[in-house]
């Protein structure tokens, strides 16, 4: 299972670097939609669009008509009601033992496709491209869920009736309208995009740990969005956008990247300026499924960060806030209970089971010349109350650890830090509490 989540994470990485070299190949006056509307890359340019579907095969030396039949048959129902739209059709896929380039389909590949024996697809594709004739399989069609009877019913009648397609293959395998093209390997059209960013950007230096990662993490966000103007994109806006970019993305999707390490040794560095400062109000939010082993390793983390940053009473006058964002809202009262078993005092600014904020926010109490500190650091849980708090106290650093943006926290005139690490090794190592994350 997870050599499958391996291959399938790098299939997503694939597709979105399929999708930015086409950003980067396209028109100024083209946009392209990240997850669209037709397929996986819509490039919508004034004479048409073209409708990339991308797949990935690394454990495949060779194609099968099975291993790409599923996204034949998706371009045939969308073409059996769009054909006289100027849309071409290109599947993309990468198979490991074949060549690259344009790889041609015929009829009778096309027809061996229509004769599918994969129950699913003739429920789901066959079925819209030869409407049945007979009332009985259009009621079972239209039902909103298939049991599996249901499914055998319908694959039977297709078996032995067989009703006409409402479409012509050879039309549709004309080559401005579809084409088969097997992709550069992942490592080919990586290196690709880097070296189309170094040329359209004028800038070497910054292309393998700042524009490379970070154009990955915008096309990724871009896939998720619900709304599919908010999914397009065009070159100019891309390149704009990363100009601007001075701090490496580290992300879900950039920690799959091959040079991870590398963009993790960037990113130290960024975050060192600040690091060094020792006046710094100093907040983390931490999602605690977003960090492996979060409930075991979050108490040692803390007490590993104060004894950097916040050890000297007269130095470090800022007490950090600690807020976790966690579905067993109880767990905050055990870590401040394993926390006071390693002589850690904290400020949680409950008083019975009431939160009150100038409780929360309150300074301690210093005793310098005895390096002595009533509390170490304010802890608590993401809710209504500890966003008020956190937004009425600014801090100088907000360091988020979550897969969540938290747009009710106000970031304005804050250092946000994004750091959707894997572990709180990652972690230490980013804010140069390790040396290494070996």
């Amino acid at each position: 299972m997870h050599r499958e989540a391996d291959y399938t994470l790098k299939g997503f990485i694939y597709q979105f670097n399929k999708t930015l070299f086409e950003v980067l190949e396209s028109s100024s006056n083209s946009n392209i939609m990240v997850e669209g509307i037709v397929e996986d890359i819509d490039v919508q340019m004034p004479t048409g669009t073209k409708a990339i579907q991308c797949k990935y095969h690394e454990t495949k030396d060779s194609f099968k008509l099975s291993d790409i039949s599923k996204p034949i048959l998706q371009f045939l129902v969308h073409y059996s009601k769009n054909h006289l739209q100027n849309i071409q059709y290109i599947l993309y896929a990468f198979f490991d033992g074949e060549p690259t380039g344009v790889k041609e389909l015929t009829k009778d590949d096309i027809d061996s496709i229509l004769n599918t024996k994969n129950k699913d697809f003739v429920v789901k594709y066959i079925s819209k491209i030869k409407p049945p004739i007979e009332f009985r399989i259009q009621e079972l069609l239209n039902k909103s869920k298939h049991t599996e009877e249901d499914k055998t019913q319908i694959f039977e009648y297709y078996n032995s009736e067989n009703p006409p397609l409402i479409i012509n293959v050879d039309d549709f395998l004309k080559k401005d309208k579809f084409s088969f093209e097997i992709g550069e390997s992942f490592e080919n059209l990586i290196t690709n995009n880097k070296t189309k960013l170094s040329e359209e950007l004028n800038n070497k230096d910054d292309v393998e740990d700042i524009f490379y990662p970070n154009a990955i993490q915008k096309i990724a966000e871009l896939s998720i969005k619900h709304d599919e103007n908010e999914r397009l994109i065009n070159k100019k806006s891309l390149l704009d956008n990363l100009a601007r970019t001075k701090k490496t993305a580290i992300t879900r999707w950039t920690r799959e990247l091959l040079t991870y390490k590398s963009l993790l040794k960037r990113r130290r560095e960024q975050l060192k300026d600040n690091l060094q400062i020792n006046i710094r109000q100093r907040n983390f939010i931490i999602k605690d499924s977003c960090v492996e082993n979060f409930d075991s390793e979050i108490v040692n983390f803390i007490i590993v960060f104060l004894n950097k940053y916040n050890c000297k009473p007269k130095l470090h006058s800022e007490t950090p806030i600690f807020c976790f964002d966690i579905s067993k809202t109880e767990l905050v009262a055990e870590i401040e209970e394993r926390l006071y078993s390693k002589g850690i005092e904290v400020q949680t600014g409950y008083r019975g089971n009431r939160f009150f904020q100038d409780a929360f926010l309150k300074e301690p109490q210093r005793l310098v010349k005895d390096n002595w500190v009533e509390f170490k650091l304010r802890l608590c849980n993401y809710n209504e109350d500890t966003v008020s708090a956190l937004n009425s106290k600014k801090c100088d650093d907000l360091f988020i650890v979550s897969d969540i943006d938290y747009s009710d926290i106000d970031k304005k005139d804050l250092n946000e830090e994004f750091l959707q690490v894997n572990n709180f090794q990652e972690l230490k190592y980013l804010l140069s509490i390790n040396k290494s994350i070996d």
